[in-house]
């Protein structure tokens, strides 16, 4: 299994199309994820309509681009404080092989501002992280 985390960000499609051909390579199926981080000043399992509605629609994209490399895939929604830690979560419960994410530079010292640094240091599997230059 791949774990695919896309944000609704203009990475999602290079996001998708580097764990789909990777996919089709390895013979695995693709879970996409994505997070809705959820501020501490309420409940965890409180509903964002506006966030949810973000994340439908990035799943949506981003499943078309799955389906045309002929790929098996899922995608679900989380929520939690940091995506970070879901993210390592739902890699160790699907048993992911590998996590691709977009790599996004942070200059913070701050743990829950660098989600790359937590997950490449945290992963039990491989980790890809791309960027997309815009060429």
């Amino acid at each position: 299994m791949i774990l695919a985390v896309i944000t609704g960000s203009n990475s999602d499609e290079y996001v998708a199309a580097t764990a789909s051909r990777l996919a089709k390579q390895m013979k695995f199926p693709v879970n996409l994820l994505y997070v809705i981080e959820v501020d501490r000043n309420y409940p965890l399992d409180m509903e964002g309509p506006k966030d949810t509605e973000k994340g439908e629609k990035a799943l949506s994209q981003t499943e078309k681009i799955v389906r045309e490399f002929k790929v098996k895939s899922k995608g679900e929604i989380l929520q939690a404080r940091f995506s970070g830690s879901a993210i390592i979560s739902q890699s160790e419960n699907i048993q992911a092989k590998l996590i691709v994410l977009a790599h996004k530079e942070q200059h913070s010292n701050n743990l829950y501002d660098n989600i790359c640094g937590y997950v490449s240091s945290n992963a039990k599997c491989d980790v890809i992280m791309c960027v997309n230059s815009g060429k």
